[in-house]
């Protein structure tokens, strides 16, 4: 299972046991600890029990159904630069990082969807991350957007609590990451001249996988409010299977809180940090903390657990080069 792009190795079992993943492992099982601490796990999981499973395999459904459209989007962010993939492989190489990133912190997985698409595809890998970094700017301006938006009532909740100060936090790395995009976009050209010889090339193949296509703009955007509006409904059918109706706001405001916090290179996924700002914002909601408690385990099961029990048969069993 060692992978080799560019002469660096990408080495999955490896980064697994590397201190800086159990050091993000031990970080998610300290906080969850915490998290178990503000309920009743006995009555949570009674609670669990009588979820309406309906209404939870509806909202796993959701979950993986965006992955078809982030895939498409994916090739529609390269098309610009001149590569033409297919949505299918596209989508098996997305959903092989996603499980990669459940597995290992500071996003690794998205390095290693580039290192898939040289291996299987020829793509430069150099360009690919310049496509990466262009995909996560528009995802993480708009989440921030709907966290802000939506967030009037709930950001009083969180402000001065250890989730709000990491949420806090992400939306600040979000506004560097946009001033850094924009840089690179007009900045690079007038660089390249002043760096060696032997990096220019890659910088050059870099820049040409940032996104500039105003004629793709529009659908580029549409496709990612859709897939980020997909996280708000899983979140709001999971409420509904637990007969909770506080609204479509909420489901919004904590889905996009979560992925924000899950940018942030702590620990995989963002496991611990999600789960304590879910029960946070949904037990200052009125929620009693046993079901809030209900409420984020089973939404976790969907959105972590469930990717790591089909991402690795997937990882196993996948035909491509890994």
């Amino acid at each position: 299972m060692t992978e080799t792009a560019q002469n660096k190795k990408i080495d999955i079992i490896r980064n697994l046991f590397s201190f800086r993943t159990l050091f993000g492992f031990g970080v998610g099982a300290f906080i969850i600890y915490f998290f178990l601490r503000n309920f009743e796990l006995g009555e949570a999981l009674d609670t669990f029990s009588k979820i309406k499973i309906h209404y939870f395999l509806l909202a796993l459904i959701v979950y993986y159904a965006s992955l078809p459209v982030r895939g498409w989007r994916w090739g529609q962010l390269m098309r610009p630069a001149g590569v033409e993939i297919g949505t299918k492989p596209l989508t098996h190489y997305y959903f092989l990082s996603w499980f990669a990133n459940s597995l290992l912190p500071a996003r690794i997985g998205d390095i290693y969807r580039a290192y898939l698409l040289k291996k299987n595809k020829e793509v430069s890998i150099s360009m690919s991350i310049g496509v990466l970094f262009s995909e996560r700017i528009f995802d993480l301006v708009l989440v921030a957007s709907l966290v802000i938006i939506s967030g009037s009532y709930y950001w009083g909740i969180l402000i001065g609590t250890s989730a709000g100060d990491y949420l806090i936090f992400g939306l600040m790395a979000v506004m560097l990451l946009l001033v850094f995009f924009v840089a690179a976009i007009f900045g690079l050209p007038f660089l390249i001249g002043f760096v060696p010889e032997k990096f220019r090339d890659k910088i050059e193949r870099f820049r040409s996988g940032l996104f500039r296509s105003s004629k793709h703009l529009p659908m580029i955007i549409i496709s990612t409010l859709v897939i980020w509006l997909s996280e708000a409904l899983r979140l709001y059918l999971v409420l509904q299977a637990f007969g909770v109706d506080t609204g479509f706001l909420m489901a919004l405001f904590v889905s996009q809180a979560a992925l924000i916090l899950m940018a942030v290179p702590i620990s995989p996924a963002g496991l611990g940090i999600v789960e304590l700002l879910m029960l946070k914002v949904m037990a200052s909601s009125g929620l009693a903390p046993e079901l809030a408690g209900a409420i984020t385990i089973a939404d976790r099961i969907i959105s972590y657990w469930s990717l790591l029990a089909f991402g690795a048969i997937a990882y196993i069993f996948s035909p491509r080069i890994r």
